[in-house]
């Protein structure tokens, strides 16, 4: 939001300077991301949370002023509407679902010309470009006020009737500035008899825009539905200053108020006359509400006594008109409705600590005990670093990949874009599917990275998203790799390593997938971690040596070397590790070291266990020792 000092100082005695004014406000919430200089002005540059759609105004911000500086606000005076000298006929048919409340009136005779000079210069300095004077006192009346606003030139309402209504999808709408787009579904829009002439709360229709030939008006001040106008937002990827204002919550009970005013400026700047009764078409009346603060509740939620004068000081200054029921020992308020923000006692509390000031809040140690219990969203992130310092000592690289893809990254992957969740309101093409795999982003990035490197050895730790609709959506953390230079067996004895510092005792062959030159492997992580088992028993280290052995065996190609050396272990708990040294055709050479933690291992003990070894492995395996 962009506001200029002199602008400002119209509705409130300002006595802070530039620098200490904005100091202040962003002490109190409302962010100062810049302060420049412009001619004679001073231009401050904020940043507004959604939750503050009143600070999206001239007056919003003076009225922070105000408070800042226990001062008095002057808002502009607004003259009540005059009869109609005459009645044009027009026909509004509102639907308060889409369109809680509109407020209108029609003009007649007014002379569409340029503005004056402090208009435009106005607008200019908070980055408008001036264009008439009609659409310029809309635009300066919405930044004033914080109420967006509308003309439409009367004599271009086809029927003379207003339709509100939501599109089907697909219609063609063009805007003021001569733009077309292809409306999405349930955008709210208004029609007359033959056509959209208005995109509601973001655009107006370039076909009943205000012209120089224009000599009738009609002012339309609405009420929008904020979840409409956010996804039609979205779905154009259109915004403007009003869908801003109303994608956050206008002031409901501020219609009235912005058409007088805008009247005001029309019938003194541009002439003409009232030419119909006032329309303010609503199902509910739109009142400020009563919110109550009880004092204990404030002392303990912010841990200080706040004075009660000084409470009611804070409060007074916000303009929610504070009583003292003292039989209560509350203090009860009539909340505006430009602040949709204090619904609850909880909202109060926070309007008192920002304006009393955080600062004066004493510096102290939060007090209980400290918690013994693990939290239910707990992360172990030292198990994930862990598992990360393993890859990258076997030389892996960690990368990031985008968690969105596009529907011909998931088709040349081999998947089905129907089984996978796609998002409702994608920025690009490019990013429309969450993925389901890491495999995807970890191949094109390996693609990406060939030019300019040999050997590629990437992985990554990070969510996929998994079923085929919001009804069975399921998110999980997966541990993916990718290698154009390293071997199968190489994989396999990294992810082994990986298994046994986790103590999990599953094979890991099934993990990786040979695809072309690239070895490819992929875990669902979540579920590993359920496998984990991180006890450890404490081994001392043998006081006698080991006795080491390379058996050479004769056996058939077919049997697998993991059956071998499972039944090599098993004949002896002396053998406490065997491993395969070579092999060629039908023979195997294993390496075998021998240790008893009792004592030292003669030729004669290694020789019995040999023996045994032999035995065994001729009987199951037909296997002979090669001379």
């Amino acid at each position: 939001m962009i506001a200029p000092l002199s602008w400002l100082k119209e509705y409130v005695d300002i006595t802070l300077s530039p620098k200490e004014l904005g100091e202040r406000l962003t002490e109190v919430g409302l962010g100062t991301e810049r302060i420049s200089k412009a001619d004679d002005d001073t231009i401050f540059e904020f940043e507004i949370t959604p939750n503050r759609p009143d600070l999206l105004s001239i007056i919003g911000i003076a009225r922070e002023i105000a408070a800042i500086e226990k001062k008095t606000i002057k808002l502009p005076k607004l003259p009540n509407i005059s009869k109609p000298q005459k009645s044009l006929s027009l026909t509004i048919n509102a639907d308060y679902k889409i369109n809680p409340r509109f407020t209108g009136i029609i003009i007649d005779r007014i002379t569409v010309k340029e503005s004056p000079v402090w208009l435009k210069k106005r607008l200019q300095k908070v980055g408008l470009r001036p264009i008439n004077n009609i659409v310029d006192i809309t635009n300066y009346v919405m930044l004033e006020l914080g109420n967006p606003l509308h003309a439409f030139d009367y004599e271009k309402i086809k029927g003379s009737v207003l339709n509100v209504t939501q599109t089907n999808g697909g219609e063609e709408f063009k805007s003021v500035d001569s733009v077309t787009y292809h409306l999405p579904k349930d955008a709210v829009v208004i029609k007359d008899s033959e056509k959209i002439i208005d995109l509601c709360g973001i655009k107006g229709g370039f076909n009943s825009q205000i012209s120089n030939e224009t000599k009738t008006i009609f002012i339309r001040v609405p009420i929008e539905v904020p979840t409409f106008i956010r996804k039609t937002s979205q779905a154009l990827g259109l915004r403007s200053e009003a869908s801003a204002i109303f994608e956050r919550g206008v002031n409901s009970g501020g219609t009235i108020e912005t058409l007088r005013r805008c009247v005001d400026l029309v019938l003194k700047l541009a002439g003409g006359e009232i030419a119909s009764n006032l329309y303010d078409l609503k199902k509910s009346d739109f009142s400020p509400w009563k919110l109550e603060l009880r004092l204990d509740r404030l002392a303990k939620i912010l841990g200080v006594n706040i004075p009660e004068k000084n409470v009611l000081s804070i409060l007074d200054s916000l303009n929610l008109s504070p009583k003292k029921i003292a039989d209560k020992n509350l203090i009860e308020t009539i909340i505006p409705t430009y602040r949709n923000d204090l619904k609850i006692e909880e909202d109060l509390i926070e309007e008192v600590a920002r304006l009393y000031g955080y600062n004066k809040f004493p510096k102290a140690l939060p007090l209980g005990q400290i918690p013994i219990k693990q939290i239910p969203y707990f992360k172990d992130y030292k198990l994930e670093e862990k598992v990360k310092n393993i890859f990258t000592s076997c030389g892996f690289s960690e990368i990031y990949t985008y968690s969105l893809l596009s529907e011909n990254d998931i088709a040349d992957a081999g998947f089905d874009p129907e089984n996978i969740l796609r998002i409702d309101n994608p920025i690009s093409r490019d990013f429309e599917y969450l993925r389901s795999t890491l495999k995807i982003g970890l191949k094109k990035a390996l693609i990406q990275n060939k030019p300019n490197f040999e050997k590629i050895n990437l992985f990554e730790l990070g969510k996929a998203y998994l079923g085929k609709s919001l009804d069975n959506a399921e998110e999980a953390y997966f541990l993916s790799g990718i290698s154009n230079s390293k071997t199968f067996f190489e994989i396999k004895g990294l992810l082994e390593e990986l298994f046994d510092q986790l103590g999990i005792t599953d094979d890991p062959s099934g993990l990786i997938q040979s695809e072309d030159d690239t070895i490819v492997f992929e875990l669902n992580f979540s579920k590993l971690l359920e496998k984990i088992n991180l006890n450890r028993t404490f081994v001392p280290i043998p006081k006698y040596p080991p006795v080491f052995e390379d058996l050479s065996l004769i056996i058939d190609k077919r049997i697998a070397i993991g059956e071998l050396i499972k039944t090599i272990k098993e004949q002896s708990e002396k053998i406490i590790n065997v491993s395969l040294l070579s092999q060629f055709e039908k023979t195997k050479t294993f390496h075998i070291v021998y240790q008893d933690k009792n004592g030292n291992l003669s030729n004669e003990d290694v020789s019995k266990i040999r023996e045994k070894i032999l035995k065994t492995l001729k009987s199951k395996f037909g296997a002979t020792q090669k001379e």
